[in-house]
């Protein structure tokens, strides 16, 4: 028995040194604390260090971590990151929370070992399983981008969730972002503003900026943009790039504030000076139409370039143009197609459209009609009117597509209903002529009139003698059968230079009134065929045409005729049978026949 109670009063009192040990341990750590940051005593790194390497020897595992930091930072001690991390393992495996933070961290940047995102993500894990919220944070943004780990919005969500109710700012933020866009949970705009307000109200100026543009756009609040010029303020007084950029963004278009280009200007300057991805584009457009600053096309290409490069779409497009049109750059129809295509696979619309244009017209690449269908009717099926109606002709005339006249008919209805004017035309002819639907020519006469009707015409200056016109025209064209005139005059009007200018819609036209034997459209047609326009160079059939036209004494096919025996195209040579055209065509008036005519016969004298 005796034995028993001083076993027992051994252990007691080996329990109690331990304490005791313990104790002084924490003390030690404490006060390396205090010398570390200043607190009740002088700072004094070296004494800091002293202070945790005491501690941490007697097996404390919070001095360990705290050592760690000291060699990863090189305070006061030589920077050591290999110590650093050593130290951090020890005390992670004795299950210090901050320690296995910090060894996440180190293994995140390669910090005394080699960078390996699932092992950070595993002591992440393990720090946030133990309630630490800057753990959780990380945890949450590794779930959120698929580091380390499968990519989870949900337990992302979870996560941030658990940081915010803790009271980290970021994940306040970022939880608004959620929220926001119904990512990880159900989407809720009113949420979403509270948590960017919760955030806001502290100080992050990320989420200062989410709140003016809440007010601006009034999601999950009232609109209110004098608010959102007021948190934009907020947000730029911590230099915040993109509070920057809608601070520009409100300069240039007026809201909230008076218009001020100069300010403007500024803003998305400061906010590119940060590397703000919009703001690049807006610098760029500044440059290019010479807004709040001196027009400078070079400086344009310069920050268009960098925002392309850097997956703007816009800036893509303006890219394009610029090396499409030699606009501050040299002319590079190869970079054009690149950088529209960039812009257009991000769904870009003008881009789409612009595809389409090119390699439909073959200008700046090899013409290739499947290649325009394909991005006329990805534009097409983007609700933009124009492809729509091109898509609609495309399928009307089988150009690069299998021709069918019922989707020909179906896009035209759909570019009308958008308010597409020529559209209004063509689905009027449909309806006249039964194509793609069933004759119905009370609508299409309709439709004519109210294409034409003034109150239709939008901001582009469209004259309203060529409205009537076409109108006039497409009311001849539908009267009777024998229409050859009226589809004559149509392809007139849309060859003519102008924003209705469609050399495809006029080539149809004149095709129709050839073959009804009309002599000024058999001439016209066979110029299409010479010169290649909607349709491949033809020489032979610009003869065939020319010789029909001018033998009923159309006096340009008569000179045309000539030019092919004189050059011996389309045609063998015969310089006889060109004065013989070249002679019917002066006497008929043609000034330039009679210039060629006289230089061939002072050909024949020598």
């Amino acid at each position: 028995m005796e034995n028993y109670f001083n076993s027992k009063d051994a252990n007691n009192e080996e329990n109690q040194l331990n304490i005791i040990k313990k104790k002084e341990l924490i003390e030690l750590n404490n006060l390396g604390y205090c010398y570390q940051f200043g607190i009740g005593k002088k700072k004094d790194d070296k004494k800091a260090f002293e202070f945790y390497l005491k501690s941490a020897e007697g097996g404390n595992s919070s001095a360990k971590n705290n050592l760690g930091y000291c060699y990863k930072n090189g305070i006061g001690i030589i920077k050591d990151e290999k110590k650093a991390f050593d130290l951090y393992l020890k005390a992670a495996n004795d299950g210090d929370l901050y320690a296995q933070y910090n060894l996440g961290d180190s293994y995140k940047n390669g910090i005394g070992i080699n960078k390996d995102d699932k092992k950070a993500f595993e002591w992440f894990y393990k720090s946030a399983k133990n309630g630490y919220l800057c753990a959780q944070y990380r945890l949450g943004n590794y779930y959120q981008n698929g580091i380390g780990t499968s990519k989870d919005e949900n337990k992302a969500f979870e996560l941030y969730m658990m940081a915010a109710k803790g009271g980290i700012i970021d994940a306040e933020m970022i939880l608004g972002n959620y929220y926001k866009n119904g990512t990880g949970t159900p989407k809720d705009e009113n949420k979403s503003f509270d948590w960017y307000m919760k955030s806001a109200k502290k100080g992050n100026a990320k989420a200062q900026s989410n709140v003016g543009y809440c007010y601006q756009n009034g999601i999950g609040i009232e609109k209110n943009v004098e608010k959102s010029i007021y948190w934009y303020r907020k947000a730029e007084e911590s230099e915040c790039e993109i509070a920057q950029y809608y601070l520009g963004y409100c300069y240039k278009h007026g809201v909230g504030v008076k218009k001020n280009k100069v300010k403007a200007y500024e803003y998305f300057k400061k906010s590119v000076e940060k590397e703000y991805l919009d703001a690049q584009f807006e610098l760029g457009y500044c440059y290019d139409k010479g807004f709040g600053i001196v027009k400078d096309l070079e400086k344009a290409v310069y920050w268009h370039r960098i925002a392309a490069d850097n997956g703007d779409k816009m800036a893509q497009y303006n890219l394009a143009q610029c090396y499409l049109s030699a606009k501050g750059v040299e002319k590079d129809e190869t970079k054009a197609l690149e950088y529209y295509k960039k812009s257009a696979n991000q769904n870009n619309l003008d881009a789409q459209i612009q595809l389409g244009y090119l390699y439909y017209s073959g200008h700046g690449t090899k013409k290739d009609l499947k290649e325009a269908v394909y991005w006329y009717h990805k534009a097409a099926e983007n609700g933009d009117e124009l492809a729509q109606y091109n898509i609609g002709e495309c399928y009307e005339l089988g150009n690069g597509v299998t021709k069918d006249e019922v989707k020909a008919f179906k896009y035209y209805k759909k570019s009308a209903e958008n308010g597409y004017l020529d559209a209004k035309f063509l689905l009027g002819y449909c309806y006249v002529n039964g194509i793609g639907t069933e004759i119905d020519k009370e609508s299409g006469l309709k439709l004519y009139d109210e294409a034409s009707n003034k109150k239709n015409v939008n901001t582009q200056s469209i004259s309203n003698d060529f409205l009537d016109k076409v109108n006039h025209w497409y009311h001849k064209a539908a009267e009777n059968d024998d229409n050859k005139v009226a589809l004559y005059e149509l392809g007139e009007l849309y060859s003519e230079e102008g924003i209705f200018q469609n050399e495809t819609r006029a080539f149809v036209y004149y095709k129709k009134s050839a073959d009804q034997g009309f002599i000024d459209a058999q001439y016209k047609l066979g110029y299409y065929y010479e010169h290649g326009i909607e349709v491949d160079i033809d020489k032979e059939k610009a003869y065939n045409l020319y010789k029909i036209a001018a033998g009923k004494g159309s006096i340009d096919a008569q000179r045309s005729l000539a030019s092919l025996y004189e050059l011996g195209e389309g045609t063998e040579k015969n310089i006889i049978k060109a004065i013989y055209w070249y002679k019917k065509a002066k006497k008929n008036g043609c000034l330039k026949a009679k210039k060629r005519l006289n230089i061939l016969l002072k050909q024949q004298e020598t």
